[in-house]
């Protein structure tokens, strides 16, 4: 039997969807569980795969696959109709046989495991928020201490009244990180897409540590990689991940060093099938994590530092997930390495 198709008689018996494409990225077979699954088109064969399963990046998976002869597997598909959803699983595998090559697909249905696991997540998120917000008050009797023992020695006139103000307008800042860093990790982010110059993000960051590093006696570089495009980003949201992960590193160089910031092409990194990754590491000459800090680093309240609120790192966790993200830490001595990695979306 031709077409590909010689174990016909098995993929009519197979309880899961299967399709099998041409290289024009025309339908040519589609089994009983398929037809189902995808009803509403009637018939699937002779129609192309957009058609059929109106996801454009499952072209350019399948289009990968016949150009280079590799398979991908766990390709996300979420399909709507009659008013639910329904996420699916994708395997892509090249298909040659009687003459002609094409590309296997193979779908499996996890809307079940999908609806489970986002029930679980909800009730770890709420969870997660009552100890965020529990701890984050528990934080608050330090510098609410600190105020009050300030505030009644004023009113004694005791001391500098100068150095009082000053210790209390330290204290309130500390209280409004505090609050603000809760808040920002209890509710959810709303991003506002934009095409963004991730250049232009990063010097803004930079712009705003100058003094410190000057100071510091810590030396910048940039290894920008000028080819690379606007990406949809909310550039408020990257400022705080970027400017969350400056600090830290000129933190950990009070007597100077080196802080080296690097934009590239993740060629080895996929986030989105077919999608290009931008990669920005931020590096520092510092000392490193803490190994007992290490192993929950992204974990709120999880901080070595005296008057860290602890939430910074999650919160830039939680920022570049929102952005379909990675942001991850290694050693590569002398170098301590935070790198994001971003989908390069335009649209």
């Amino acid at each position: 039997m031709g077409e590909g198709l010689e174990f016909r008689e098995l993929l009519e018996s197979l309880g899961e969807p299967y399709l099998f494409v041409g290289e024009d990225g025309v339908v040519i077979y589609g089994n009983p569980p398929a037809r189902e699954v995808f009803v509403s088109m009637g018939q699937v064969e002779g129609r192309t795969l957009e058609e059929v399963v109106k996801d454009h990046g499952l072209l350019e998976a399948v289009s990968r696959v016949l150009e280079e002869g590799r398979s991908i597997r766990g390709y996300p598909l979420a399909l709507q109709g009659s008013g639910e959803e329904r996420h699916l699983v994708t395997s892509i595998f090249l298909v040659e046989g009687g003459g002609n090559k094409g590309a296997g697909l193979l779908f499996r249905d996890v809307t079940r495991l999908k609806m489970l696991e986002e029930k679980e997540k909800k009730a770890l998120t709420v969870s997660l928020v009552e100890e965020v917000l529990s701890r984050a008050f528990h934080q608050l009797k330090g510098p609410l201490t600190g105020l009050k023992g300030a505030v009644q020695l004023l009113e004694e006139g005791e001391g500098d009244p100068v150095e009082y103000a000053r210790f209390i307008k330290r204290e309130v800042l500390r209280l409004q990180q505090l609050v603000e860093d809760a808040l920002d990790f209890s509710r959810p982010l709303v991003l506002e897409r934009v095409e963004t110059n991730i250049h232009r993000v990063l010097e803004e960051v930079l712009s705003t540590f100058k003094h410190q590093a000057q100071v510091q006696e810590v030396e910048v570089e940039r290894l920008y990689d000028p080819s690379l495009p606007l990406i949809l980003a909310d550039p408020f949201r990257l400022y705080q991940v970027f400017s969350n992960l400056v600090k830290n590193a000129l933190e950990a160089m009070p007597q100077g060093g080196t802080l080296r910031v690097k934009t590239a092409l993740a060629w080895d990194k996929k986030l989105i099938p077919g999608v290009e990754t931008l990669s920005v590491k931020v590096e520092d000459t510092g000392p490193g994590i803490l190994p007992q800090v290490e192993e929950q680093l992204f974990s709120p309240f999880n901080t070595s530092k005296v008057k860290g609120t602890g939430l910074g790192l999650s919160i830039a966790y939680k920022i570049v997930k929102y952005h379909q993200g990675h942001l991850l830490y290694k050693r590569e001595d002398p170098w301590t390495v935070f790198e994001v990695l971003l989908p390069m979306t335009t649209r």
